[in-house]
C-alpha cells in the first residue's frame, strides 16, 4: 500500500536524486566559487519556474512547483556534501 502512495511522487524525488548525484560529480572537477556560483544560477532557475507556475496555475502548476523545489533541494544537497568531501 505504501508503495503505491509513492508511485506519484517517483519522478519528482528522482529529479532531486538525480540533481544532486549530477552536482556532487560536477564538483569534484571545478572549484568552490564556480560551484557556488552554478548553484546560484541554478537556483534562480528553479526560482524562475516557481513564478512561471503560478501562471500555469491548476494541478499542472502545483506539479512543477514541486518538481522546481525537489530541483532545488539536490541542487543544494549536491552543494553540500560536494564542499564537505573537496576539504
Amino acid at each position: 500500500m505504501d508503495a503505491l502512495m509513492l508511485e506519484g511522487f517517483t519522478p519528482i524525488l528522482l529529479v532531486g536524486i538525480a540533481v544532486a548525484i549530477i552536482i556532487f560529480f560536477i564538483s569534484r572537477n571545478i572549484s568552490r566559487k564556480a560551484l557556488i556560483l552554478i548553484s546560484i544560477v541554478l537556483s534562480l532557475v528553479c526560482v524562475g519556474i516557481v513564478i512561471y507556475s503560478r501562471e500555469v496555475g491548476g494541478w499542472e502548476g502545483f506539479g512543477l512547483i514541486f518538481v522546481a523545489i525537489s530541483g532545488f533541494l539536490g541542487i543544494w544537497v549536491g552543494t553540500i556534501i560536494g564542499v564537505i568531501i573537496k576539504k
